[in-house]
């Protein structure tokens, strides 16, 4: 078989993931994304191109040496070429991290880093942790946990750390920078250019769901004028962003969501 019928290419759908098995051992040796009669090509490249893949075309050619043929399977079918990229990808990955046999393959998929044990994961993506000697400025820490979303976009983020919290009016004009927290992992730095009171700046309130009450109308919020304009982060921001405060010596509760970081004089 060197092609398929027009029926079982409209149940194919746009594109599917295939796979191309040694029938000497049963292995897979070659995960594709294919449209159409793909699958089918890669035997007659190997007599027409012989210099491109050459080792999935060396393996073509010593199977059809020894009197077989290759074997094609469909992994999955009827799907969207973005849903095709990151099907292979995936596949390519986990085949060459737990087969003794890797793929023949020459990229490992598009867009796509190799698979990593988890550990190995964390060690590489993971937060660098805070160290007392690393605090040179004077900190807000709020955390936002019951507020955070993953992947929540920037101005959504920064209208969740800003306020309105309940904090001292003369302890904040000392703070020279904020953190967002979520789960110990710094995902917002800001530098508090002023203030503000709720009841003082009605117009101003970071949320339309900030209600005022006796309980809420004398908390603060702050505004961070270089984020409002646009602006990139300094250098503190840059080095602050990203880590993790799990290893700080930190006296809150956990119902108190704010807490202060000092220099350690």
């Amino acid at each position: 078989m060197n092609r398929f019928s027009e029926k079982s290419l409209l149940e194919l759908g746009e594109y599917y993931v295939y796979g191309l098995i040694d029938p000497r051992d049963k292995q897979i040796f070659y995960i594709g994304k294919g449209t159409e009669n793909r699958v089918f090509e890669h035997e007659r490249e190997s007599q027409e191109n012989p210099d491109s893949e050459k080792l999935k075309l060396k393996t073509i050619s010593e199977i059809k040496d020894k009197g077989f043929e290759v074997e094609k399977i469909i992994i999955n079918s009827n799907l969207s070429e973005e849903e095709a990229f990151a099907a292979e990808a995936s596949l390519i990955n986990a085949f060459n991290y737990v087969g003794d046999n890797k793929l023949t393959n020459i990229v490992a998929g598009h867009h796509s880093a190799e698979a990593l044990s988890v550990d190995n994961f964390e060690k590489i993506y993971g937060a660098e942790e805070l160290e007392e000697k690393d605090i040179k400025h004077k900190i807000l820490v709020i955390k936002i946990n019951k507020l955070y979303q993953r992947y929540m976009d920037s101005d959504a983020l920064y209208d969740t750390v800003r306020g309105v919290w309940r904090v001292s009016k003369e302890k904040v004009k000392s703070v020279e920078y904020v953190f967002g927290v979520y789960n110990s992992l710094i995902v917002a730095v800001y530098k508090p250019s002023q203030w503000f009171v709720c009841k003082e700046a009605k117009d101003r309130l970071p949320r339309p769901d900030v209600v005022l009450t006796s309980k809420t109308e004398n908390r603060l919020f702050f505004v961070d004028e270089r984020y409002e304009q646009g602006l990139l982060y300094d250098e503190n921001e840059q080095f602050y962003i990203g880590k993790s405060i799990a290893g700080l010596k930190l006296n809150q509760s956990a119902q108190n969501p704010i807490t202060y970081l000092n220099p350690k004089v």
